[in-house]
């Protein structure tokens, strides 16, 4: 169809536009939107044959659509629809309306032309080619080749609206898109038509409504002229001095205007902003735009904004638990997951603290929470009882979780993976697997807040029993207990071991790096048979990767080279699991044996004895829960995510199945709804996500509480909350001890995994922090600095497992230290010195 009427556009977006589909949703929703019609891409294509052209001649589009010649078959039509306009409207506006004006990322604003008062058949043809060709300029050529957006996909119409006489305009934004709080309403209203403000030729009066008090901010502007319509089109006027002093909009027309974007707000699901114009008192909607500027409501529950700030005045960079930057895709699955998880655990357990949060700014998380300082006693008692009947149950409560919920779960997404799927198949996928994100986390807390609260318990009962406190005294009688993590290492160094005992794998792995090694391996017999060892064990323990909350960055499955080059660190550690377990092992019960024996008889000995088999049995919760959900849930969601990115390839909404991770969930669902390219904002993102990641961001806003200071679980999960660095702390600096023992060592500072072959038998591990990937490590390394963590932290206790010391949640190791500094490392006191400069 070459012309539709707005009632009937809605359905044909890709023959219109956003903006004229735009209109004909607020049309059919009965909003006071002006009648009109739109020309549809089919005409514009008509056209084109009519004169013989077609896309290879885009280039000499802006020169020559203004003359072409539009068939009278189209000619007939758009003057038959013009003149049944004018009946009811004195002129009409004329306006281009493409689909590339709804991209995310992308800006059209000023990029095509407008035409307003027109009143004659020959003067709309006129301008109808005259939108045409606006499309086409160089700057819109070039601006759409910035943002990666393909014109010769794009749809694109005329609208042809009947024209407002508007005694006031404007323009609402129904979030607040400077502070992008979404409980304002934001108005700039001036005199005239709209153009004068789009334009930017006047300065209008400012309102800003708050959606739940109705309380008006009002800011008059100089309202410096006016453009009405004229015999001859439009002209520009100087206000007068009385309307420049006075505010052009009552407060019944501002509730009204904020009202009614509340209303179209509902429709889309997302903040708009939307263009009016005031007529003898009525308000009409001339047109809407789903702002892509402002946070949707989905985005703004999981990022950080001044609102937040001002509603809740601390919050805490989380890199103990979360270091480094974070994709806005992983941040859409783990932000709601952590909260819906965590804040369902501490209510059930009557934890220290409640109202827990997690957000996103930057790229960074950062967390808050109310910490309870009244009835703490009473609170600490009730806790007691509940977890007492947890207490005995931990790994067996984990493992249930396990085999009926997690590995269940996890299959259905591996077999959505062996094929491809629709579009909607795919958004009741993501729809389904941000679900199971939220159980798998509420499984997580469920499970090792119980297990933090026994080991904390123990820690009274021994404070009780010595009369002194030793946070690592019960870490230490922990280690030394297979689980995931310990599983791991051991099948690396099985592996290992069979290379040290075959002289042709010996030689290829001192020969080749590691990226190269699975080539050069199945070229034997003996290579082939230990690579199907290696593929077997992936099978397995292959769903984990280096920074284990992200979804950037392979896995061990999808780049067995990254564990070739482990084996490699391993074969030339010299390191033995057996023997090194063995004796972690005897250690601590040797250790255990002597404490108990060393103490009357009496009923906190007796209670410290029954909860210690309970804290011995469940010690493997903590890296078993972080094997099975941490990594594994991490892993098997990227790579199921990667199968929802080729999909949007194939759609021509992205160039790579990886740019998926840049986009939020939301926007993930809508491109699989409405798939259109997404280049632009993609590049924008990879931008700002690597510039964040090289940056340094703020430890916390606002003022520490006295609470959080003096809280010591709050210290184990997140380390010191002290930030300012002395010049003495530039040659002596704290943390925490983590790992007892003291050792004198080379810093090689690690920041990611391929950093890893740095690292050579006796170093100082000094990073951010550490996962379970980075286990490895910890064979070779002489002793371990962080920036962030407690001594709960996996750094440290991992380090207490390899017994090398540890001192962690320092602040400023990565950025004191440099590589070939000389320290000393004191995990006893928690203190490093550094005795050598580089």
């Amino acid at each position: 169809m070459y012309i539709l009427s707005f009632t009937e556009a809605q359905n044909h977006e890709k023959s219109i536009g956003s903006k004229a589909k735009n209109l004909s949703i607020l049309l059919n929703h009965q909003l006071p939107v002006p009648n009109g019609f739109v020309v549809t891409m089919e005409a514009f294509l008509r056209c084109l044959e009519y004169n013989q052209l077609n896309m290879s001649h885009i280039q000499k589009f802006a020169q020559i659509l203004p003359t072409m010649e539009i068939p009278k078959d189209i000619q007939n039509i758009l003057y038959q629809k013009f003149e049944e306009l004018l009946s009811t409207y004195h002129s009409v506006a004329v306006r281009s309306s493409s689909a590339a004006e709804d991209l995310s990322g992308a800006s059209f604003a000023g990029q095509y032309d407008t035409f307003l008062n027109i009143t004659t058949s020959q003067d709309l043809e006129d301008k109808v080619r005259a939108c045409w060709a606006s499309m086409f300029t160089p700057h819109v050529m070039q601006y759409m080749s910035k943002m990666n957006l393909p014109v010769t996909e794009l749809s694109m119409g005329v609208i042809v609206q009947g024209l407002i006489h508007s005694d006031v305009s404007g323009v609402l934004f129904s979030a607040n898109p400077i502070t992008h709080n979404p409980e304002q309403v934001v108005i700039n209203a001036s005199y005239g038509l709209g153009e004068a403000i789009v334009s930017g030729i006047v300065t209008p009066d400012l309102f800003i409504v708050d959606k739940t008090t109705r309380g008006i901010q009002k800011e008059a502007g100089a309202k410096e002229v006016k453009i009405i319509a004229s015999q001859t089109g439009v002209q520009t006027l100087e206000t007068s001095v009385e309307e420049q002093r006075s505010l052009c909009l009552s407060e019944p027309q501002i509730h009204h205007l904020a009202d009614m974007s509340s209303t179209v707000e509902k429709l889309y699901d997302t903040p708009v902003d939307i263009e009016f114009g005031i007529e003898q008192g009525q308000i009409y909607l001339l047109q809407v735009r789903p702002v892509t500027t402002i946070l949707s409501k989905f985005q703004q529950s999981i990022i950080l904004t001044e609102a937040d700030k001002q509603r809740r005045p601390f919050w805490i960079h989380d890199d103990s638990h979360f270091p480094g930057a974070k994709t806005p895709l992983f941040a859409s699955f783990m932000i709601p997951a952590f909260n819906y998880g965590m804040n369902k655990a501490v209510n059930e357990f009557d934890f220290f603290a409640s109202d827990i949060e997690l957000k996103c700014e930057d790229y960074y998380f950062y967390q808050t929470m109310t910490v309870h300082t009244e009835n703490m006693a009473e609170r600490a008692k009730r806790q007691q009882e509940k977890m007492a009947l947890l207490f005995p149950h931990l790994k067996q409560n984990l493992y249930q979780a396990v085999e009926k919920i997690l590995l269940p779960n996890y299959a259905i997404f591996d077999e959505a993976r062996k094929n491809e799927l629709s579009p909607k198949e795919a958004e009741n996928k993501l729809k389904q697997l941000l679900a199971f994100y939220k159980k798998a986390w509420e499984i997580h807390f469920q499970i090792v807040i119980p297990a933090e609260m026994l080991n904390a318990l123990l820690g009274n009962i021994y404070e009780q029993l010595i009369g002194k406190s030793d946070p690592l005294f019960i870490h230490e009688q922990l280690v030394g207990v297979m689980n995931k993590t310990l599983e791991t290492d051991r099948e690396l160094w099985k592996l290992a071991k069979t290379v040290k005992n075959s002289s042709i794998l010996s030689a290829a792995f001192a020969r080749y790096k590691a990226k190269h090694l699975e080539e050069e391996l199945a070229c034997s017999t003996e290579g082939r048979q230990f690579l199907q060892s290696l593929h077997d064990m992936l099978s397995i323990y292959g769903y984990r990767k280096a920074d284990v909350h992200e979804f950037i960055g392979t896995t061990w499955i999808e780049n067995p080279a990254l564990v070739l080059a482990h084996i490699q660190v391993l074969i030339e550690s010299g390191y033995d699991f057996e023997e090194e377990f063995q004796q972690k092992a005897a250690q601590r019960q040797q250790s255990y044996e002597s404490f108990i024996h060393g103490l009357d008889d009496s009923k906190a000995k007796r209670q410290f004895m029954k909860l210690y088999e309970y804290a011995l049995e469940g010690a493997c919760v903590r890296d078993d829960h972080h094997f099975y959900i941490d990594a594994m849930l991490t892993a098997k969601t990227r790579l199921f995510l990667l199968h929802v990115g080729t999909l949007l390839v194939r759609q021509a909404v992205l160039k790579d199945a990886e740019d998926i991770f840049y986009l939020y969930y939301d926007e993930v669902l809508k491109a699989l709804q409405h798939p259109i390219p997404l280049l632009g904002i993609i590049e924008e993102r990879k931008r700002e996500y690597d510039e964040s990641r090289n940056k340094t961001v703020p430890s916390h806003y606002g003022k520490i509480p006295k609470e959080y200071m003096e809280n010591p679980i709050i210290k184990g999960m997140f380390g010191s909350m002290e930030t300012e660095v002395t010049d003495t702390e530039r040659t002596t600096f704290r943390g925490f001890a983590a790992a007892k023992g003291t050792y004198t060592g080379t810093v090689k500072v690690i920041h990611r995994q391929e950093d890893f072959s740095k690292l050579q038998k006796g170093d100082v591990l000094v990073c951010r922090t550490t996962t379970p990937a980075w286990t490895i490590l910890f064979s070779s390394a002489g002793a371990v600095i962080t920036d962030s963590g407690g001594i709960l932290s996996h750094s440290g206790i991992i380090a207490r497992e390899y017994r090398i010391p540890a001192v962690v949640g320092t602040k400023i190791a990565t950025t004191t230290l440099q590589d070939g500094d000389i320290v000393m490392v004191n995990g006893t006191d928690g203190t490093v010195k550094i005795v050598e400069s580089e």
